[in-house]
């Protein structure tokens, strides 16, 4: 049986680790980001902007003969421009809004219809911030309340052969952490607090987010929950 992932947003942070423990786990993985620096035989890169719904509306899952088990990792995301919703540009809102909610949606229903027969996982990764109305975070923490409705919603629907879980996976030493240590002050009420993170050294690596999705794959049958948070995770 062949193992099969499809991760969005590979070109850095959490999507690359994910996708280069994969790798070592054997899958054959498929990277959909702007861009990409993994080298090797099993990984399949695809240029994509991902906000540009143009051309996530033409993006053709690949198709697999051989038996497979085939894995949807929904991980691109941005923070946006962090200010208040009244400072912010109109094609910000727009291009967070299609990366973060609606470029996700669309291919969860590519990857339901695509594999429909096939054994299939959907992980959306999530955010608390789906839970927390954070001040100059308006559209970050609306379209993540979104994607876990979403998942939610697809796990009501009962797809054929469909897992689906959305991972908040807290607080990550990724580029969006530094893009919000690098945001005006003046524009964030919590920018000390996520400077304080960094500081004490309480950001969860990459690889802990990664080692931990791979347990949520390899033990999918252990979770009663839709939506889990890695900070509940031993």
């Amino acid at each position: 049986m062949r193992k099969i992932a499809l991760i969005t947003g590979t070109g850095t942070g959490i999507g690359e680790t994910v996708a280069e423990l994969l790798l070592t786990e054997g899958y054959f993985v498929f990277g959909y980001s702007r861009s990409n620096s993994i080298k090797h035989s099993h990984f399949t890169f695809t240029k994509i902007d991902l906000s540009n719904l143009q051309e996530v509306q033409k993006l053709q899952l690949p198709n697999f003969d051989i038996a497979s088990d085939v894995l949807l990792v929904n991980n691109a995301a941005t923070i946006g421009s962090i200010l208040p919703l009244d400072k912010k540009e109109i094609t910000d809102i727009i291009n967070e809004y299609n990366l973060n909610i609606i470029t996700p949606t669309i291919l969860c229903s590519k990857f339901i219809n695509t594999y429909a027969d096939k054994k299939k996982m959907i992980i959306n990764m999530g955010s608390g911030a789906a839970n927390n109305a954070i001040a100059s975070w308006n559209t970050y923490c609306s379209s993540k309340s979104a994607l876990d409705m979403l998942t939610n919603v697809i796990s009501e629907e009962n797809h054929k052969n469909l897992t689906v879980f959305s991972v908040h996976p807290g607080v990550v030493d990724t580029d969006m952490q530094k893009e919000i240590r690098e945001s005006d002050v003046n524009s964030f009420p919590l920018h000390q607090k996520f400077v304080d993170y960094y500081t004490n050294k309480d950001l969860f690596s990459t690889n802990f987010v990664a080692l931990k999705l791979l347990q949520i794959i390899e033990k999918k049958d252990n979770f009663e929950e839709i939506i889990l948070n890695l900070r509940d995770f031993e």
